[in-house]
């Protein structure tokens, strides 16, 4: 599948994103450093449209300025995926408008950016949430994966055999598998329906 380039203003910044694919929307927030598509995106937009923005920093306004980027686009209601320190901003977009955001991936989320106001926000979040992390990541990674599952009452934790933080890059199928299927199903994506085991 190939992307296309596209710009959209938001909160006077200009914001760079990719796109492909049809289907129910599902939106990327990578984290800041620069926009890297991996083989994930591409079997992702497989069975929907997903757009990936570039996200402009990490001012206190970000999560403010990606929810009206994505609101331009004209996306009323979407599926939100954060990655690394993007995780947080796809948090706090998911808090701000709870009944745009179908469903939520965080993909390795990152302890040293945790936010205990947020937090204490979670409980009330019911959007139903699925954190990623690799089984070669930091320890402290996956403690706060944890954290997330103890906190938010819709959460489900999954751990990707043979990869560390890049999850999308290093094990593409497996992170396309589990996150294409818990956001056709839901909670009950728990119950493979593949003969076959590819993320044991």
């Amino acid at each position: 599948m190939t992307f296309s380039e596209g710009h959209v203003e938001a909160n006077g910044v200009r914001i760079r994103y990719m796109e492909a694919g049809e289907g129910a929307p599902l939106v990327h927030l990578h984290e800041t450093g620069g926009l890297r598509l991996t083989p994930a995106h591409d079997l992702l937009s497989r069975h929907a449209r997903v757009l990936a923005f570039e996200m402009p920093g990490q001012s206190s306004g970000l999560a403010a300025t990606m929810a009206r980027a994505i609101e331009t686009l004209g996306l009323d209601t979407f599926n939100l995926m954060g990655t690394s320190l993007g995780a947080t901003t796809a948090l706090r977009v998911t808090l701000q408008a709870p009944t745009r955001v179908l469903a939520l991936v965080l993909e390795s989320p990152r302890p040293e950016d945790r936010d205990a106001d947020l937090e204490r926000r979670l409980a009330d979040l019911a959007t139903p949430t699925l954190v990623l992390y690799g089984a070669k990541d930091d320890a402290a990674a996956p403690a706060m994966g944890r954290v997330y599952k103890a906190l938010m009452p819709n959460c489900h934790l999954v751990f990707v055999y043979d990869t560390a933080r890049a999850i999308g890059s290093e094990r593409p199928e497996a992170f396309a598998e589990v996150v294409g299927d818990f956001l056709e199903r839901r909670e009950a994506f728990v119950i493979s329906r593949a003969g076959t085991v590819i993320h044991p």
